[in-house]
């Protein structure tokens, strides 16, 4: 899949949804899917060389002073992987992209998925108050998804993050959901 190399700021930005848009120097005919992924600029606190999202390309405007204004559309949160971008289009292997079932890094789909494990849980707890751990066969592949993607993502994305800060390695290192894969 086709990829791009933004600032680790910036790729933040896209994460969070607030930026739709890049201005580069060169254009590109091509539309469709595309990894953002941060330079390896090293700011601490800041994830670098890093594929962190999927967005849809959906126009690459000339602009007036030769640059290009390149929008996108997010699509997904990406579990992150390490990347030696450039600012040009480079390839990425489609293997290495696994689309998040939510997108961490925005407080209203992060609260939105911890409601949806926690009424659950709470259920789940009411009709089955003597027990002190779910079983994990009893966890509907949804909720197990959820629960998995939230720890798996976090754990990923403190490996790129440059000299985290106390507050990020408190936040991305612990564990909140304890449910193993389903083995089959």
């Amino acid at each position: 899949m086709q990829a791009i190399a933004i600032e680790p700021q910036q790729l933040i930005d896209v994460m969070i949804g607030q930026k739709t848009n890049d201005i580069r120097p060169e254009g590109t005919d091509y539309r469709g899917e595309l990894v953002i992924a941060s330079q390896a600029l090293k700011q601490v606190g800041l994830p670098s060389n890093m594929a962190g999202v999927l967005v849809n390309l959906t126009n690459v405007v000339a602009l007036d002073n030769g640059s290009f204004d390149w929008q996108f559309e997010l699509i997904a949160l990406l579990r992150p992987f390490k990347v030696h971008g450039t600012m040009s289009l480079f390839e990425v292997d489609d293997a290495a992209i696994l689309r998040e079932p939510a997108n961490w890094f925005n407080n209203a789909e992060e609260d939105a998925a911890h409601e949806k494990i926690g009424l659950w849980i709470n259920s789940y707890i009411e009709q089955h108050p003597e027990l002190d751990r779910i079983p994990r066969q009893d966890i509907p592949e949804d909720i197990a998804t959820l629960a998995l993607s939230f720890d798996q993502w976090r754990l990923a994305y403190f490996d790129f993050i440059y000299k985290p800060t106390k507050q990020q390695k408190i936040q991305f290192r612990k564990v909140r959901y304890d449910v193993e894969p389903l083995t089959k």
